[in-house]
């Protein structure tokens, strides 16, 4: 198995459960990537930080992502448009009223959608 991570200017095509994953630290990323090579699924995932200044990649990744999610450690100006779609999970210290669910950590979600898959 394999999984593209992918950061901008770049996009893949191959049709694999994507993810976007927003300001993710560099230990997180990492502990990503060795998840990956030790799943039985492929994944594209979709790499964003607020330094990179690509907002209009971001829009196109998350526009080809099945799931988004987001530290939410920091209130940058795209925060309040990613949590107000339904398939943005966000972690970190910030709470919002809105459609995204809140996890712990980055890992979460693909626990909870390994568990999903497995029932």
């Amino acid at each position: 198995m394999y999984s593209n991570f992918v950061t901008p200017p770049d996009f893949v095509n191959d049709p694999l459960h994507t993810v976007t994953v927003v300001d993710g630290t560099l230990e997180e990323i990492e502990l990503l990537g060795r998840m990956c090579q030790g799943s039985d699924e492929s994944f594209n995932i979709y790499l964003y930080r607020s330094e990179m200044n690509d907002i209009k990649w971001l829009e196109q990744a998350v526009e080809r992502s099945d799931a988004v999610i987001v530290n939410a450690a920091r209130h940058e100006p795209y925060l309040d448009f990613l949590c107000s779609l339904e398939k943005t999970f966000y972690y970190g210290p910030n709470t919002f009223v809105s459609t995204a669910s809140k996890i712990d950590t980055v890992f979460q979600y693909f626990a909870q959608r390994y568990h999903k898959q497995n029932k």
